[in-house]
């Protein structure tokens, strides 16, 4: 074996460690995005859990949003922060699904807690007078979701059921 055939074979394992690199590193890339599109879901599910268990914690939460009576100024600064909350996390999760972290089909499925929280027409007050503190984006999708959406009569409903 001549040094010229001794310095191609060494250009051949050059290419082939090269290849074999690339290849491991584009499966740790892969792995790597898996990790954070799963550890994005399970922030995105505590925050929902979260939202969730301060209804149970301040029940009438939901009075306040359907009642006809003006409520206090307490109870209008209870429901104002419990809103931001959901709706900064619902703009949280509209950051992820436009950067791809998070796929269509579980923005979808989270976004629809939007028609909930501005399902009333006080909801939908309270959020004319914070929307400007969140992502011009955000606002505009919201208001692009809502704009000929009725409000919900979800807490109606509710009362009616034994």
């Amino acid at each position: 074996m001549t040094l010229e055939d001794i310095a191609y074979l060494a250009q051949i394992i050059g290419v082939v460690v090269v290849a074999v690199t690339l290849i491991y590193l584009t499966i740790q890339v892969r792995q790597g995005a898996q990790q954070l599109r799963s550890e994005s879901r399970q922030a995105q599910l505590t925050n929902d859990q979260t939202g969730v268990y301060k209804y149970l914690e301040f029940p009438e939460l939901g009075r306040i949003f359907s009642q006809p009576e003006t409520p206090t100024k307490e109870e209008k600064t209870k429901l104002i922060f419990w809103m931001i909350g959901q709706m900064r996390a619902r703009e949280h999760e509209w950051l992820q699904y436009r950067n791809g972290a998070l796929d269509k089909e579980t923005w979808e499925s989270y976004r629809g807690v939007i028609y909930f929280v501005l399902g009333t027409e006080r909801g939908r007050e309270l959020w004319e007078l914070c929307k400007n503190y969140f992502n011009a984006g955000f606002v505009e999708m919201v208001a692009g979701m809502i704009e000929s959406v009725p409000p919900i009569d979800f807490w109606e409903r509710l009362e009616k059921i034994s």
